[in-house]
């Protein structure tokens, strides 16, 4: 039950925290080819401005086996990415003292590892590592043959909305982006044909000049609130180390998967 649960939160909160984007105030044209070739320029201009990247989040997931909560650190360098997540084990089956899972997810500009204290050290497949890449560079893999079919205001901002054609290479098949400057507002992903997932972005804070961040998202699967993520304290420029990117200097505690099994059946197993 425990490693299920550890997946689902790992794939919500990577589509969470990856799916934002940043905006300049500026005028655009309603022609996908030209809006792309801006995003792209525009993300070029944020990386030299912005050389790294701290975030803490506060995340609470609900799943049908009972509400999770999480404080996961983002850090970003470059290419480079890093993710650290402590799980609350909030279930009523799991005693308190056992505290929480933690679960490291590092991009080394090369490869990506899942390091966790439930499975150990691990290296993520081509496939796996594309997700992460997909989910963390949308614009670098949305065709210019995506389409803007319409405009939607969302809250107060109005947004084109855009139809990726190319679903196989992106991790969304729809996107709202302010036409003022380019924030990724929604963002909407097809899980299956019974299942679709719309990401919304909104609480945009200024953290650098005109750059825009989302300290807020939400994730809704068929319309049902599924998780929500708030930002504690984002910090940038902080001259992060290179090791902290480095998979082998990368230690967590393992998970007491016996003494949890003991506890739980001490206290009637599970119900």
């Amino acid at each position: 039950m425990v490693a299920k649960i550890s997946g689902k939160v790992v794939r919500v909160l990577v589509v969470t925290l990856l799916a934002s984007i940043f905006g300049v105030s500026q005028g655009i044209t309603a022609d996908w080819a030209t809006v792309l070739k801006e995003a792209k320029a525009k993300y070029a201009k944020f990386e030299k401005e912005v050389k790294d990247m701290d975030i803490v989040q506060e995340i609470k997931l609900i799943t049908s086996e009972g509400p999770m909560t999480s404080e996961t650190k983002m850090l970003r360098k470059g290419q480079k990415f890093r993710m650290d997540t402590q799980i609350g084990m909030q279930l009523p089956q799991i005693p308190k003292e056992m505290g929480s899972m933690e679960i490291i997810i590092i991009d080394d500009g090369k490869d990506t590892w899942m390091i966790s204290s439930l499975m150990g050290k691990m290296k993520l497949s081509n496939e796996q590592r594309d997700i992460y890449q997909k989910e963390r560079n949308w614009w670098r893999i949305i065709s210019d043959k995506a389409k803007i079919v319409g405009t939607d205001k969302i809250g107060n901002r109005e947004c084109y909305v855009v139809l990726i054609k190319e679903q196989n290479k992106s991790p969304f098949n729809r996107i709202w982006l302010d036409k003022k400057n380019l924030v990724l507002v929604q963002a909407e992903t097809k899980e299956s044909e019974a299942e679709t997932m719309l990401v919304v972005s909104s609480d945009f804070r200024k953290i650098k000049g005109d750059w825009e961040w989302p300290y807020k998202t939400e994730i809704y699967t068929n319309g049902k609130l599924m998780a929500t993520s708030r930002i504690k304290s984002l910090e940038i420029n902080k001259g992060l180390s290179d090791d902290l990117f480095k998979p082998d200097k990368v230690e967590v505690k393992e998970l007491d998967l016996d003494g949890m099994m003991k506890k739980m059946m001490e206290k009637g197993g599970f119900k």
